[in-house]
């Protein structure tokens, strides 16, 4: 898997959140946001997980998979949308030897907390967000996940959301950002 094209493909399908719904003209996002975002679906990744659930989008995958996958997701996304594609990439840890937790709800804090660290100063601190990508991709094979086949499904199924139109997201209720 070439994360470099995957990250360009991923935020040029996302290229809508990148911009004002009504002149169309790009906008500047904030990485916080962006990221509290990553944190949310890493929420509701622990949430399934807690219920053993399955995705209400996806039927056929676990929620946890599903939702591990959007968070990979909005992470290839910020790092294309703030032209750092280039340097996503496999890294091992910043710390040598280090590992996931048996734990799921602790393997999932340990990710939220290097997702927290992917911002200093407002700019985007790459070591981290490869990390977290990395702790994504290490807990879905523990637990049998195929993150990237989920992450394809997911794609695919948001193409097609009525509620990611520019339409949608004017409404009450809408999906702002």
């Amino acid at each position: 898997m070439n994360l470099v094209n995957l990250t360009k493909r991923v935020h040029t399908l996302n290229h809508k959140w990148w911009v004002d719904i009504e002149t169309g003209e790009p906008v500047e996002r904030n990485i916080r946001e962006l990221l509290a975002l990553v944190i949310s679906e890493l929420s509701e990744c622990l949430e399934g997980e807690r219920k053993d659930l399955m995705d209400d989008k996806i039927t056929s995958r676990r929620m946890a998979e599903v939702e591990m996958a959007d968070a990979y997701i909005r992470l290839l996304d910020l790092a294309g949308g703030f032209d750092m594609g280039e340097f996503v990439t496999e890294i091992k840890p910043p710390k040598e030897g280090f590992e996931l937790p048996d734990n799921k709800g602790d393997a999932i804090y340990h990710i939220m907390a290097a997702v927290i660290c992917c911002e200093v100063e407002d700019e985007i601190n790459m070591q981290y967000l490869n990390f977290s990508l990395a702790l994504i991709k290490d807990y879905c094979k523990r637990y049998g996940y195929d993150l990237f086949a989920a992450l394809e499904e997911k794609l695919a199924y948001n193409m097609s959301r009525q509620d990611h139109t520019h339409e949608a997201r004017r409404e009450a209720g809408g999906k702002k950002f």
